[in-house]
């Protein structure tokens, strides 16, 4: 599903309302397991899902520099917008 498609579903299964908005990071749609109940709505990925899409998207990347690529990834984000950054959770 592209990521215009998955913020349209959004809004129809009413995750989101009409004055809401949230950021969705490129290339993890796959990842993207659901938002946030809590206010501002946030973007919730898999971990491992996520690093699944790196090392596909980079296929020169080790399983080792996929991940150090992912977790710097989150770093910049929480660093660049604290409020709306995308939340990576691991799985058990």
């Amino acid at each position: 599903m592209q990521k215009e498609q998955i913020i349209d579903s959004l809004y129809d299964r009413s995750f989101l309302k009409e004055d809401e908005s949230i950021v969705l990071s490129e290339g993890f749609e796959r990842a993207l397991i659901g938002v946030t109940a809590s206010e501002p709505k946030v973007a919730i990925y898999d971990f491992f899902i996520a690093l699944d899409c790196v090392i596909e998207a980079e296929p020169r990347f080790d399983f080792d520099q996929a991940l150090e690529w992912l977790e710097r990834f989150i770093e910049i984000k929480i660093e660049e917008d604290e409020s709306l950054t995308p939340i990576f959770i691991k799985t058990v």
